[in-house]
C-alpha cells in the first residue's frame, strides 16, 4: 500500500508542471529522493549513513479549498524515512481549518504548523530552500515529530505599520503529538539511557503547550521573528540492565520528565535582489529527570541550559544555479561552552558537549518543477547526533545529495 502510494505520487508530480485543482480543492505535493554518507562511526540524522544510505527521502500531499472568502480548510499527508525512524509511514501532518475575520484578526483550529524560527513552517519541502539540511540547532531533524504542528487553536493577523512595513503575529495553544516510533521518543530514550542500560521509551505524554510568534517584514527586504515554544513532556522507558562485572541482566523500567521546557528563537533575514542572508540565535531552557525502578542505576534531575546560532547565505547566480552556505555553532551547557561539564551532561568528553558546522550547498534547477542539491557538512562536536556510539570520531564528514520534483 505504501510503497504503491509513492509511486502514485512521483507519477503525478514528475506529470504536472502545475497545481491540481479539483472542483475548487487545490492539490500541491512534492516528492524527495536523497543518498547521504558521513564517517564511518558517525551516524546522522540515517542511521546507517556512516556506510552511506538511500534511507533519506521525504512525500507530500496537500489538498486545500477555500470554502468562502474568509473560510479556507486543508490538509496534508506526510511520509518520510530517515533508516530508524520514519520508515515511509504515512502520517496525517498538518490539517486545519482557518478563518478570517480582518486582516488583523483570524482563528485557526485542528492541527497546525507550529511558526517556529524563519523557516519552521516551510522545512518539509526542499524545493522552498537551498540546504538539504537546515542548521540543526533551530531545525533539528530528530525533534520535527515534535515541534512540526500543535493540535489545538491559535489566534493571528497582520498589522499594518505605515512605512515601517507590515508586524504578524501568531498566538497558539494546544498539544504537540509525539508518535512512540519517531526520533522524539527515540531521542527522550538516548537522554536517560546508561552504557550498561539502554533503554526504549513505552509510552509518551505532552502537556499543554503554548505558542507565541511575531515577525516584522520591512519594505527594504528585512524579515525578523521572534518565537517561543512552552511545554513540557513525561514518559515511561523500559530496557535491560546488565551488570559491567558479573554480566548478570536486570529489567529497567524509567519515569522521566522533560519539564518546563523554554524555548525562544529570535531571527533576521535579508533578502536583495539574487542574495540571500540569514541568522538566527536559539535557546532552550529544561529539566531533565529520570526515575529508575532498578537500584544499580542512580535517579537524577539535571536542569538543561542550551543554545546555538548560525549565519547563512545564498546567491543564484542564473535560473538553474545557486550557491550557498552556512556556519552554526551549538553548545550543550551555554554556561560552559569549552565542555568542562560533560560529565554532568552524562556524556565522556567535552566534545561531545557541542557541535559546529561548515557548510557549503549546490543547487541545480535544470528543468521546472524538478530540484537537485549536492550538500557537504564538515563537524567538530556530536551532541546533535543520537546515533553515538563509543566509536564515534569527534571530527567528521557528512555528504548529501537529493532530487526532489514538486507541483
Amino acid at each position: 500500500m505504501k510503497k504503491a502510494l509513492t509511486a502514485m505520487m512521483l507519477l503525478a508530480f514528475t506529470g504536472s508542471a502545475h497545481a491540481v485543482d479539483l472542483a475548487g480543492v487545490e492539490i500541491h505535493g512534492f516528492a524527495s529522493q536523497g543518498y547521504i554518507k558521513t564517517s564511518p562511526d558517525n551516524n546522522f540524522p540515517v542511521s546507517n549513513s556512516g556506510e552511506g544510505s538511500f534511507n533519506f527521502n521525504d512525500f507530500a500531499v496537500n489538498f486545500s479549498k477555500e470554502v468562502n472568502p474568509d473560510l479556507r480548510v486543508g490538509l496534508q499527508l506526510l511520509a518520510m524515512d530517515r533508516g530508524s525512524y520514519g520508515k515511509d509511514k504515512i502520517t496525517l501532518d498538518w490539517a486545519f481549518g482557518d478563518y478570517r475575520v480582518t486582516d488583523w484578526l483570524g482563528f485557526r483550529a485542528g492541527k497546525i504548523k507550529i511558526p517556529l524560527g524563519l523557516y519552521n513552517e516551510s522545512r518539509d519541502n526542499d524545493a522552498a530552500r537551498t540546504f538539504i539540511f537546515l542548521p540543526q540547532n533551530e531545525y533539528y531533524d530528530y525533534e520535527r515529530d515534535s515541534v512540526n504542528a500543535i493540535t489545538g487553536a491559535s489566534i493571528y493577523g497582520s498589522i499594518p505599520a505605515g512605512s515601517a512595513g507590515t508586524v504578524n503575529y501568531q498566538f497558539q495553544v494546544g498539544t504537540t503529538p509525539i508518535p512512540l516510533d519517531g526520533a522524539s521518543a527515540r531521542n527522550y530514550s538516548a537522554y536517560i539511557s546508561t552504557v550498561d542500560a539502554p533503554l526504549t521509551t513505552t509510552d509518551v505524554n505532552s502537556s499543554t503547550a503554548f505558542v507565541h510568534h511575531l515577525e516584522w517584514r520591512t519594505p527594504v527586504g528585512v524579515r525578523a521573528t521572534f518565537s517561543g515554544l512552552h511545554t513540557s513532556f513525561d514518559g515511561t522507558a523500559t530496557g535491560i540492565y546488565t551488570d559491567p562485572v558479573t554480566s548478570a541482566t536486570t529489567p529497567v523500567t524509567a519515569q522521566w520528565k522533560f519539564d518546563s521546557w523554554h524555548r525562544y528563537i529570535l531571527g533576521v533575514e535579508y533578502l536583495w535582489n539574487d542574495l540571500t542572508l540569514a541568522t538566527e540565535y536559539q535557546r532552550d531552557d529544561y529539566t531533565v529527570s529520570a526515575d529508575y525502578q532498578n537500584p544499580a542505576l542512580e535517579n537524577f534531575t539535571s536542569r538543561q541550559a542550551s543554545d546555538g546560532w548560525y549565519v547563512s547565505a545564498a546567491y543564484r547566480f542564473t535560473d538553474w544555479f545557486e550557491l550557498g552556505g552556512y556556519y552554526t555553532e551549538i553548545y550543550a551547557d551555554r554556561h560552559h561552552r569549552n565542555g568542562s561539564t560533560f560529565e554532568d551532561l552524562g556524556v565522556g568528553a567535552p566534545w561531545q558537549t557541542w557541535q559546529k558546522e561548515k557548510v557549503l550547498t549546490l543547487r541545480f534547477d535544470p528543468v521546472r518543477n524538478l530540484v537537485l542539491k549536492v550538500e557537504g557538512h564538515l563537524i567538530d562536536g556530536t551532541w546533535n547526533m543520537s546515533e553515538y556510539t563509543d566509536a564515534s570520531k569527534r571530527n567528521w564528514y557528512l555528504v548529501a545529495t537529493k532530487a526532489t520534483v514538486f507541483f
